[in-house]
């Protein structure tokens, strides 16, 4: 089967979707894709992008998702789930869905599925799709941990969190944060977002090996460099010749820009350059991170990311 084939297949079968999901639920999980799609290219701390006038501006909100599916950037729109009663659709239907759709999940016992917005955003024309996205997103619904350091500063209601917390420190190394949203309420699937602010690439390159989560990450191409991670490992001698190497291979970063673009000159920026990802998933997803992850073997950064959110999340 071609990609051509194969959308056209999806189109077709985009209609079960389209009618068996649960609208209800859109409205509060809708801004995890406006965070996919600005958090690759913004250097403001990852929850100040609610302050945004195109977040907090309804018109420019939709404008926005719309522009980004008209300009063919579907996965940001994979961070929204779609929970589908299967009860009404049939066995060979089901069978055809989970032929023709990735990241899909069943959960026969409730007669549910979980799928995301991405599935219809490719699927279906712009006229039909904009109804989908005409509610402002319920932040009022949303839970928030946020932990810096892997201790936890707060935990509550995303809208109470005191913006002072979001205040980061001068310098040239960060301080680590994992920022965890979910909806107040049970859902099926129980989806969880995760933000890791302040890792290293090293941290990032294995993270996203994780496929069955949802990833967008901070892109160097279009944001300045600032922060760098340092390793549990480093001494004080150690810290001082890792300082040492940044400042060099900043210069000549630096001294590369004046005549290149930053995606050719940041060959020489040090893997330990800090970045931010955003990951979502369903919890038996997460639960398969933790399992593989939280283990002596995993290294440093990303077992101390799953042993957190092991005890923080009960896995």
């Amino acid at each position: 089967m071609t990609l051509e084939e194969l959308r056209k297949k999806q189109k077709e079968l985009s209609f079960l979707i389209y009618e068996n999901f649960d609208r209800r639920n859109l409205p509060i999980f809708i801004f995890f894709s406006y965070l996919g799609a600005r958090i690759c290219y913004a250097e403001s701390h990852p929850l100040s992008l609610f302050e945004e006038e195109k977040f907090k501006d309804f018109v420019r909100f939709k404008s926005f998702l719309l522009h980004l599916k008209r300009a063919g950037h579907f996965s940001i729109f994979a961070h929204t789930p779609l929970f589908v009663d299967t009860s009404k659709i049939s066995l060979e239907e089901k069978f055809l869905l989970a032929s023709n759709f990735f990241k899909v999940f069943w959960d026969e016992e409730e007669k549910k599925a979980l799928f995301n917005l991405r599935h219809l955003a490719e699927t279906l024309e712009d006229q039909v799709f904009l109804p989908l996205i005409n509610e402002e997103p319920k932040l009022e619904e949303i839970e928030i941990i946020f932990a810096r350091d892997f201790k936890i500063l707060y935990q509550g209601g995303l809208l109470e969190l005191d913006k002072d917390l979001l205040e980061e420190r001068e310098g040239l190394f960060a301080e680590k944060e994992v920022i965890i949203l979910k909806s107040k309420k049970k859902t099926p699937f129980n989806w969880i977002g995760v933000i890791a602010h302040n890792f290293s690439r090293i941290f990032s390159h294995q993270f996203v090996r994780h496929t069955w989560l949802n990833f967008n990450q901070r892109s160097h191409r279009y944001t300045r460099i600032d922060k760098f991670v340092i390793p549990k490992a480093f001494s004080e001698s150690h810290i001082k010749l890792y300082e040492e190497a940044i400042k060099k291979g900043m210069a000549i970063y630096e001294e590369l820009g004046k005549n290149i673009k930053r995606e050719s000159a940041r060959f020489v920026v040090p893997q330990g350059v800090g970045t931010t990802v955003l990951a979502t998933g369903p919890e038996l997803v997460w639960r398969d991170f933790v399992s593989k992850r939280a283990i002596p073997q995993a290294q440093e950064e990303i077992r101390d990311l799953a042993i957190f959110l092991k005890e923080t999340l009960g896995f």
